[in-house]
């Protein structure tokens, strides 16, 4: 696989790649992927966002803007089953990597491109992140918030991680079409696709009742049994039961209010929603008489569906997040070893797994090339004339 990317969504659908047992060569500018040292400064080492979404890879850092680096990458596209990139349409043409050219050199390659809005459409050129294409223009934020509040923020790269999965099942599929009909492929997502995939079951049904979903504020949650609650030592707790018939007796017992499944207010969907603000006030007031984990028995005992809202470092040390395993340390960075975030699959039998840490920025240059064909003088010159970086 030959990546020419930067940033997260298309870099970690290749990354997965890598743990599927790809050999990933990673193709940056000169200066580097940008996402080289952002979240926590370029002295920072490990690099947590780096790591994540290019751990298994190799790197090669060559110059596009000269025809000699533009020759090169074509030169590894020969060699390469796919090829990824989330440069512009505009930007591809420059580089002459666009599907049509690279197709010319490489008829069986899977050519797939990751954007903000597409390949096609009056907005196909417009530049995006997560934030903009998937969160705001998508539809999602819209939904996240209180009613009458402003947009919710959402946390770095989730839209971008939920998109490399996208990126991930297409490119696996046009391999199989490819090994059926010996053509190339070219593959194309969009985060704004991706995100309102995301909210297809209210996206649905606005399409057909012509209207957007109703938002509800968590202190007029339509029932409790789907609410969110504060136990007495300030954690939260999360509740999903939906069906009343099954879990309202239930819950009743959990909270010491079995006398409640006869009241007018409970017993009837509807009899929640109309009554929803003074039900949430009452079960608000009872479950901060006891902590999460008095709750966390009383729950389990009843078998009551419900989690615990966590915080990044409560799921690193979740007994379950480590039975599904994960968290993988990678013991062969320099700096020291690290715990990273696991693809989220696995299938028996297979060779499943992060080999290895990131690269530095053009660490396999001279080994990419001379693996291509070019000899040392060849390399000394590219270097010499900075069309290539050679890494440290």
């Amino acid at each position: 696989m030959l990546e020419v990317a930067n940033m997260i969504a298309a870099p970690g659908a290749a990354a997965m790649m890598a743990d599927l047992g790809a050999e990933v060569i990673k193709v940056e500018p000169i200066s580097g992927d940008i996402l080289r040292g952002l979240v926590l400064g370029p002295e920072q080492s490990p690099d947590p966002w780096f790591e994540l979404d290019n751990r298994g890879k190799r790197a090669i850092s060559v110059n596009l803007d000269e025809q000699r680096g533009i020759d090169l990458v074509h030169r590894l596209a020969t060699s390469a089953d796919v090829f990824i990139t989330n440069l512009t349409r505009a930007r591809q043409e420059r580089f002459q990597l666009t599907a049509t050219q690279l197709h010319t050199h490489v008829p069986e390659l899977i050519h797939t491109s990751l954007s903000g809005y597409g390949g096609v459409g009056p907005e196909a050129d417009r530049l995006a992140y997560d934030m903009t294409a998937f969160f705001a223009r998508g539809g999602v934020q819209s939904l996240v918030r209180e009613p009458g509040g402003g947009p919710a923020a959402f946390r770095p790269g989730q839209g971008d991680h939920t998109s490399s999965l996208s990126i991930l099942s297409s490119v696996l599929a046009a391999l199989r079409l490819r090994d059926q009909t010996g053509e190339g492929q070219v593959v194309e997502v969009a985060l704004m696709h991706v995100a309102a995939w995301t909210i297809s079951s209210d996206l649905s049904a606005s399409l057909i009742t012509g209207t957007n979903p109703e938002l509800y504020a968590r202190s007029a949650w339509p029932s409790p049994l789907t609410c969110r609650f504060r136990c007495r030592d300030d954690r939260w707790l999360a509740l999903c039961m939906p069906n009343l018939e099954r879990f309202l007796p239930g819950f009743l017992r959990v909270i010491d209010r079995p006398e409640w499944i006869d009241d007018v207010r409970f017993n009837t969907p509807q009899a929640q929603r109309d009554n929803a603000t003074e039900l949430i006030a009452l079960c608000d007031d009872i479950f901060l008489t006891d902590d999460l984990a008095t709750w966390a028995e009383r729950l389990d005992a009843e078998h009551q569906t419900w989690a615990p809202v966590q915080s990044p470092e409560d799921l690193a040390s979740d007994p379950q997040a480590e039975a599904l395993g994960i968290l993988h340390l990678v013991e062969d960075h320099p700096d020291g070893a690290f715990f990273t975030v696991t693809a989220p699959f696995s299938i028996e039998g297979a060779d499943v797994g992060i080999r290895g840490r990131a690269p530095r920025l053009g660490e396999h240059s001279r080994e990419v090339l001379a693996a291509a064909g070019l000899d040392g003088p060849e390399i000394d010159r590219l270097v010499a004339d900075g069309v290539l970086l050679e890494g440290d």
